[in-house]
């Protein structure tokens, strides 16, 4: 659409002369993400600096939406009036359609798999989906870009879910705390909300647990609609109280996670199984930890809600897709050993995979660490964990940040006195290859799909997976 088509509905106090017939194609806050023929948003409420701006330029920002003059900018601007409202007025002229179902998925873990397992079931149906989550932005399965962040702000969730043309489209998107916090998700509501689970974590952002708590139930009461549907896993602590809330709403409710759920995965004589309210199939999927049913379980609850048939659910399983990053099995070794990359890097995730009956071994060794400048509690919490589960632990970096990383390893080693202290993050890696006994696992935790290292102000490459290939060969193991 025409710049012309936009200006002339803006409430402005203020504009400079530029192409009217130039085609608006893109609305972004971030200058990182402005391509050809953008509208930048400049929003006073927050930081902007000088080289925002020449980067958006240079990206291809065509015009500056914003609240406030700009002195000396480099590229021309219309002040508006009201912000907020514009954005809006913008966002619906590029993309009037929303799409036939938006999915939100919320948890302390478990997002990104269950939205790739839910994406692999109803892509495999021929169901039109899309997705944006820590891995990325996907249509139908196929990766078209970087997410900088597990939600992105209110126009990148608004333009990735919502089309110029009708469309049957499911968009399916996870929902972190801080999204819910900081409001991105604008006037954006939900046919059916997902709550995965809620343990520790981000409490460097919330304050304490029970402000945590509260905000993942928000998605429910204040984001989901009113005929919407609400996907709940019966293990959480405290989660008849978020039943109490929402039938109140007169919400419907898929429950999954224990035998007494509408839909519980388990394992029998060494069959997957699934059980829907009273029936039980067999399904064709092998899990390599326990999690991963849950996982799986709750995908199949979002698919029931949406109306698909169980038989159709049930076919499209045997060719799931699973994560990156997510207990994704590297090598298996010469000698019967396993190694396995995974994301956990809360108390929580941690225990979930040590303690995993499905790797039926005690022999277990465990490379982890712990963020920099985050929840400084979890340190104790995780350390005592590995030194409960694991059999050889190797405590390294993670991403310190603006930490000190030998006093991030110090805190984690205090409750974990066993473990080896091992810097380099290669190194640590190396070494517990070197050490890998016969038919045992090998679990690296804690950057799962991350390419990268966060030290200081700088992300280095370093990617797990890629990491482990290499030492495998230079080990010839």
């Amino acid at each position: 659409m025409k710049l012309y088509n936009f200006i002339k509905f803006i409430d402005h106090k203020k504009q400079f002369i530029f192409n009217k017939k130039l085609k608006i194609k893109y609305l972004t806050k971030n200058s990182k993400l402005v391509r050809k023929n953008s509208i930048y948003i400049v929003d006073y409420k927050k930081k902007i600096k000088k080289n925002y701006l020449l980067e958006a330029k240079k990206n291809g920002a065509v015009f500056i939406l914003t609240n406030k003059n700009i002195r000396n900018s480099p590229i021309p601007y219309v002040k508006s009036k009201n912000i907020d409202e514009d954005i809006k007025k913008i966002l619906y002229k590029l993309k009037p359609n929303k799409p036939k179902n938006i999915i939100g998925i919320t948890g302390t873990n478990g997002k990104s798999s269950v939205l790739l397992f839910l994406s692999s079931i109803l892509s495999n149906l021929k169901i039109e989906t899309s997705s944006i989550g820590t891995l990325g932005y996907y249509k139908n399965l196929k990766y078209i870009c970087n997410s900088n962040l597990t939600t992105p702000e209110y126009e990148e969730i608004y333009q990735y879910s919502h089309s110029l043309r009708p469309n049957k489209n499911v968009f399916v998107f996870e929902v972190s705390s801080h999204a819910i916090a900081l409001k991105r998700l604008n006037n954006i509501l939900l046919d059916i909300a997902v709550l995965t689970n809620i343990t520790r974590d981000h409490l460097d952002f919330h304050g304490n647990f029970k402000n945590y708590q509260k905000t993942k139930f928000n998605l429910f009461i204040k984001h989901l609609k009113s005929n919407g549907y609400a996907v709940l896993n019966n293990k959480i602590k405290d989660i008849n109280l978020l039943k109490k809330i929402i039938k109140q709403k007169k919400i419907k409710i898929t429950t999954y996670g224990n035998q007494a759920s509408d839909v519980y995965c388990f394992i029998k004589n060494n069959i997957t199984k699934l059980k829907i309210k009273s029936k039980i199939y067999n399904i064709n999927f092998k899990p390599y930890a326990n999690f991963e049913l849950d996982n799986l379980s709750c995908a199949i609850s979002c698919c029931i809600q949406l109306g698909i048939s169980e038989s159709s659910i049930i076919k499209s399983i045997n060719k799931i897709k699973r994560p990156q990053g997510r207990m994704e099995l590297i090598k298996k070794l010469k000698n019967g050993s396993k190694v396995f990359i995974d994301f956990a890097h809360t108390p929580d995730a941690l225990e979930n995979v040590l303690k995993s009956q499905i790797l039926e071994t005690n022999e277990i060794s465990l490379v982890f660490g712990c963020g920099g400048n985050r929840d400084y509690g979890k340190r104790r919490k995780m350390g005592l964990i590995a030194n409960k589960y694991a059999k050889n632990i190797y405590v390294t970096d993670d991403n310190p940040r603006y930490e000190n990383p030998n006093k991030i390893r110090e805190e984690i080693l205090k409750y974990c006195k066993r473990a080896k202290n091992i810097s380099n993050r290669k190194d640590a890696i190396l070494s517990s290859l070197k050490n890998l006994k016969s038919k045992s696992i090998l679990i690296i935790a804690g950057k799962g799909h991350e390419k990268f290292q966060i030290i200081k102000n700088k992300k280095i490459k370093f990617d797990d997976a890629e990491v482990v290939k290499n030492c495998i060969k230079k080990l010839k193991l």
